[in-house]
């Protein structure tokens, strides 16, 4: 009878997965649709508010993605609040402006900020750069293959309001640490965490939007030859040892349904995604924050939490 019931449950888990993955790609083919529309009439800026500080948001793009990017950032013009700069960072070597999609040249002209960068530094590209243009701004990163919801940007700025001193995202993990005091196993924490609270314990992701506030960093988050030796690809972590170092802690904007499951991914972007390499066991997302928070004796820190 026990594995009667293990069964039933284990195809009532397979079937709501299922479930989630078909009403996934409809919404995304419904975004698409959308941003696809609003990207062809729309001739309306798509930055620009009267708010202070300034609002930046920064992407980077690679390879094939970088074809289907302007629907993210359509994703980011149409927001119920509008940044004051969008800025997209492309290496240089591989994207002259010459050779810019037509698409991304359409959109400079209301208002997306193209950097051209001397050296790919990978996910690091997204905020790197763009820190050093803007570095008395609010910086939110965003990912180049998901389609927003509009009220992205607002919320984190909502959220920034309230904790001024805290970095704001709207999807986070809660690291756990053991009974001796060590950062627990990826795959332990509490992902997609639902605890709204400050907290050091909270580990933004960068999939939902993240809210970096100036100061917020210790200065050597932009020790590009550091960054790329002990966390290569792995920029959520050194972003959040960055913060961790300075004293700040985390929040997670409050949301009354799990804001992931918002997000739309543009189709086909995932075939280039840096996710799987991030999970191998050799270099993977335990091996680079054992390597970040040792190097810089973080731990401590989560513990006085």
């Amino acid at each position: 009878m026990r594995n009667l019931f293990r069964k039933l449950f284990k195809k009532r888990q397979q079937r709501r997965v299922l479930e989630n993955k078909i009403v996934s790609r409809l919404r995304a083919i419904q975004y698409e649709l959308v941003y696809r529309e609003l990207f062809l009439a729309s001739t309306k800026l798509g930055v620009g508010n009267d708010l202070d500080p300034t609002i930046i948001v920064s992407l980077t793009s690679y390879g094939p993605r970088v074809h289907s990017v302007y629907l993210a950032i359509e994703s980011l013009f149409n927001q119920t609040l509008k940044a004051d700069k969008i800025v997209l960072c492309l290496t240089e070597s591989e994207y002259a402006s010459s050779s810019l999609p037509l698409t991304l040249k359409q959109q400079e002209e209301r208002g997306l900020e193209i950097l051209l960068c001397p050296r790919d530094l990978g996910p690091y590209q997204k905020f790197f750069y763009t820190l050093q243009k803007y570095p008395n701004s609010l910086l939110i990163t965003v990912d180049d293959d998901v389609m927003y919801p509009l009220d992205t940007i607002e919320r984190l700025y909502r959220a920034h309001q309230e904790t001024p001193n805290a970095v704001v995202c709207n999807r986070a993990h809660h690291m756990r640490l053991s009974p001796t005091g060590c950062i627990e196993p990826y795959k332990a924490w509490d992902w997609s965490c639902r605890n709204t609270s400050e907290s050091r314990l909270t580990f933004p992701t960068g999939v939902g939007g993240v809210l970096y506030f100036p100061g917020c960093f210790a200065p050597e988050i932009l020790c590009e030859d550091l960054f790329l030796e002990l966390a290569p690809h792995a920029d959520d972590v050194w972003l959040k040892a960055m913060s961790l170092k300075n004293g700040i802690s985390s929040r997670l904007v409050p949301h009354s349904e799990d804001f992931y499951s918002r997000l739309a991914f543009i189709e086909g972007s995932q075939v280039t995604s840096l996710k799987r390499l991030n999970k191998s066991k050799s270099d993977g997302n335990d091996f680079k924050i054992y390597q970040v928070f040792e190097h810089f004796n973080l731990v401590e820190k989560l513990s006085g939490n």
